[in-house]
């Protein structure tokens, strides 16, 4: 069992972060389907946000994002429309490559 974090682009249009919250449930309901642990910043902490009265910034959650990062095998990337220009998800392929940890693509 690989444990993984699975990053995806988030903060657009209040649409657009509906619609990356949905897609980062359902690829982390597949990675768990194949048997693997997931992390995925966007599926877990969303609701911990709206309903904790928390921000959804970047920022605020750095430094719960980086100890999910060093916890994982691997990171994954949902390369959904946008994550090229997610500062979120440039921080957390630049924090994997620096401690070595895998980066795998998908769609």
């Amino acid at each position: 069992m690989k444990r993984i974090y699975l990053a995806s682009p988030y903060s657009g249009t209040k649409a657009q972060e509906i619609e990356r919250y949905r897609w980062a449930c359902q690829m982390a309901a597949a990675i768990i389907k194949d048997g693997h642990c997931v992390f995925s910043p966007i599926a877990h902490s969303h609701g911990i946000a709206v309903h904790g009265g928390l921000s959804g910034d970047h920022g605020a959650w750095m430094r719960q994002n980086q100890e999910w990062m060093d916890w994982a095998d691997e990171l994954w990337v949902l390369t959904l429309d946008g994550w090229n220009e997610s500062k979120g998800v440039a921080w957390e392929i630049e924090r994997a490559e620096s401690i070595n940890k895998p980066v795998r693509y998908m769609r």
